[in-house]
């Protein structure tokens, strides 16, 4: 499966390769690894069309992955702002954080999530709560988390107005179709007596 990194670019970058060394061992690729390259120096000298072409990139690889991984051992807003965009796109969360280290961000902790998973981990294989044991318990309630895909034709009268439901609620096509029928499940007697 594909997935997603990101944590603070000032952060624990010997545990983000670790983390990533050992999902590409468990068979799974990552979409990209800028966190590991980038330096915050580097965002700082960014021009503001370099910064929106970045969050267009990093929209781009949330898009695209299966599940996402942020590591949350030191917060920052960016990685707050991820883990939103990816909650809105539907994806399975894994956030991880170093348990010597402290706790997960206190709005993680407080915040009831769908679709959002939060483990401590060890970077020592000898512990229970190994990084390799929290990676295998989590990409497995990842897995069950992830939608299935539903391709349909519609007419134009009908793209036409999904297009004004995303500029007029901010809400992409496919949150607004999943909540119609969300909404139609739970009016639905006969199917909730099943």
């Amino acid at each position: 499966m594909k997935y997603h990194f990101f944590g603070s670019l000032d952060g624990n970058k010997e545990a983000y390769k670790a983390i990533i060394g050992l999902l590409d061992k468990m068979g799974h690729s990552s979409i990209t690894d800028h966190v590991i390259k980038r330096e915050i120096e580097d965002v700082e000298k960014e021009t503001p069309e370099e910064s929106e072409l970045y969050v267009k990139k990093m929209l781009r690889w949330i898009t695209q992955s299966d599940f996402i991984i942020a590591e949350v051992t030191k917060p920052s807003i960016s990685i707050g702002y991820e883990i939103m965009v990816s909650q809105q796109k539907g994806k399975p969360v894994i956030v991880l954080y170093e348990m010597n280290k402290g706790l997960a961000p206190h709005t993680l902790r407080g915040m009831p999530m769908e679709k959002i998973q939060i483990y401590s981990y060890s970077m020592d294989n000898s512990r229970e709560n190994s990084i390799k044991q929290v990676l295998n318990l989590a990409i497995e309630e990842a897995k069950e988390q992830m939608d299935v895909r539903f391709n349909f034709f519609i007419s134009p009268g009908i793209g036409a107005y999904l297009d004004w439901v995303v500029k007029n609620r901010k809400l992409p096509r496919a949150v607004y179709l999943r909540r119609l029928i969300e909404d139609d499940m739970k009016k639905n007697k006969k199917y909730s007596s099943l």
